[in-house]
């Protein structure tokens, strides 16, 4: 569920790239954007997928905590390849708040981290829930920041 979230965030700004390529050389700089954001995006996608499938293999709290940490750290190397996008003016709002979703996400991850860090069975198991919850408030709010850079860039 979480990775067809994720899946539909990343094809809305395919669709807008290809939109875009389809109008001219007019829109250099909103394509370069949407390249280099939809790459950024990617990046993460397969990191995620390969540290969620990491974690899923294991119920031991410590491989649990490695996972997280490797994750953490992919959001970290996300948020600098954002940071470092030239952004049109127009999105700049937009995308501000695009890259503010992956610092909340990575906020998020580093408290999980913390918390395994003592855990016990029963805190282990409340933790997997409360990340599946915060990966699926992540999804949301990243879906939704892309679809107002979309429809800004669309304008």
């Amino acid at each position: 569920m979480a990775r067809t979230a994720w899946i539909a965030s990343v094809a809305t700004l395919l669709i807008a790239t290809l939109a875009l390529l389809a109008c001219g050389d007019d829109n250099t700089e909103k394509n370069r954007y949407l390249e280099e954001l939809t790459a950024a995006q990617m990046r993460f996608q397969t990191d995620q997928e390969q540290l969620e499938a990491d974690a899923t293999r294991s119920n031991s709290v410590q491989a649990n905590r490695r996972a997280l940490n490797r994750f953490a750290d992919a959001i970290e190397d996300t948020i600098t390849a954002l940071r470092r996008i030239d952004v049109p003016p127009e999105v700049a709002a937009e995308h501000r708040r695009f890259v503010g979703v992956f610092v909340t996400w990575r906020s998020d991850v580093e408290r999980f981290v913390g918390a395994l860090k003592d855990a016990t069975p029963a805190s282990f198991k409340l933790a997997r829930r409360r990340i599946a919850a915060a990966t699926m408030t992540f999804n949301e709010r990243s879906r939704e920041a892309a679809t107002k850079i979309d429809a800004k860039l669309a304008a």
